[in-house]
């Protein structure tokens, strides 16, 4: 990363205005940050968290030229914003060209067109990704993944020698359930029914055998699943954070799940399970989705999940909502990028070195309620076992 760079402003933060801006700017305080700026389209409709300044001028994403004048009095940008395909590229190419580094929520990799930036990343860091899903979700497979043992070049060490033990391979199959009872703002909303409309998606998919085995799992309607309240809705979306764990860690079976826990937001996802009828739009489709949410949401505290199991070991994590985790996880990505604990180059969160010193990091955030680290199977086992 740049650690020789000397803007005023240690991060600053797109978006600002928004659920998951805001959860960024109150992590990052809370870490002891500063100074922090915030960028904002329009005048917010309430004040924005005690110690984050803001910065003078409107700043949208479409308008280049206010975009580079924020970046350029950062040592970190943060995007907040989204969605990726409405966003794509802009916030990254103006904060690398400024000569800061980048944290974004968003996944820019899987948008069609190329980075424009790519030669900048010689000399800086790019952190994409960094929200619940992709982001942590990705992450945290990595914790009963590593099994205890450091690893390096992807073999086990023993007084610091790299060996690979002699035993014979067993099926390794890894299930992560995602979700529970969210607000989904029309920017996240937008984002999974572009996924969920797209022919030949990764909706009912399973990672298998290397590589991706169409509708080969089905959508889960009012089931009850261990840690999810009451009955849920596991809609099987394999997407590409999915497959790269199912890389990364040689495995042979990868099922992932997105749950939705309220009785509106499942008769909207029924209404689209086939994809999106002729004459609707995503857009469309997505304030239908987020409406739903909202309705859900009335009276009823929101709680997001993720859940993974693995080799007879599980991990469980629990928070109180979807944008506040997603928040939390880019200020401790921009925290790293800060630090110069991660090197220049493009690099995924799900991705970063020492998944469980990360998580832990995270488990002490207001958002997060519960990381737990269990030894047997989920439906085993009570809650309050095996504190990580």
């Amino acid at each position: 990363m740049n650690r020789g760079r000397t803007a005023p402003v240690a991060v600053g933060v797109v978006g600002a205005a928004g659920a998951v801006g805001r959860a960024v700017l109150e992590e990052l305080l809370r870490l002891g940050v500063g100074p922090v700026r915030a960028a904002v389209r329009r005048p917010p409709g309430r004040a924005l968290p005690s110690g984050a300044h803001l910065w003078p001028d409107p700043v949208d994403v479409a308008d280049a030229r206010a975009l580079a004048a924020f970046c350029a009095e950062c040592r970190v940008v943060v995007n907040a914003t989204g969605p990726v395909r409405t966003v794509g590229h802009r916030v990254a190419s103006a904060t690398l060209a400024s000569g800061a580094d980048l944290v974004d929520v968003n996944d820019t990799a899987e948008l069609p067109e190329p980075a424009p930036y790519a030669r900048l990343l010689r000399w800086r860091t790019a952190v994409i990704g960094a929200g619940l899903m992709p982001g942590l979700a990705g992450l945290l497979p990595g914790v009963p993944a590593a099994d205890g043992m450091p690893v390096t070049d992807g073999m086990p060490v023993t007084d610091g020698v790299p060996h690979r033990p002699h035993r014979p391979h067993r099926p390794r199959t890894l299930t992560v359930r995602v979700g529970g009872l969210p607000h989904f703002p029309p920017a996240a909303a937008r984002d999974f029914m572009d996924r969920l409309a797209r022919p030949g998606g990764e909706v009912t998919a399973v990672w298998r055998g290397g590589r991706r085995v169409a509708g080969a799992l089905g959508v889960e309607r009012g089931v009850r699943l261990p840690y999810f309240p009451g009955e849920v809705t596991a809609i099987p979306y394999l997407t590409e954070e999915a497959v790269g764990v199912a890389r990364r860690f040689g495995l042979d079976e990868v099922r992932w799940y997105t749950v939705f826990g309220g009785e509106h937001t499942r008769a909207v996802l029924d209404r689209y399970r086939a994809g999106l009828p002729p004459g609707r739009s995503v857009n469309e489709a997505a304030d239908e989705l987020s409406r739903a949410t909202l309705t859900d949401l009335a009276g009823r505290a929101p709680y997001q999940i993720v859940t993974c199991e693995l080799d007879g070991r599980a991990l469980v994590l629990t928070g109180t909502d979807s944008s506040a985790l997603t928040g939390t996880t880019a200020a401790h990505a921009a925290l790293a990028v800060l630090n110069g604990e991660l090197p220049a180059g493009q690099l995924h969160f799900a991705e970063l070195p020492d998944p469980a010193r990360l998580a832990r990091r995270i488990a002490e955030a207001p958002a997060v309620t519960g990381l737990r680290l269990l030894d047997g199977p989920l439906a085993e086992l009570p809650l309050e076992e095996g504190i990580l």
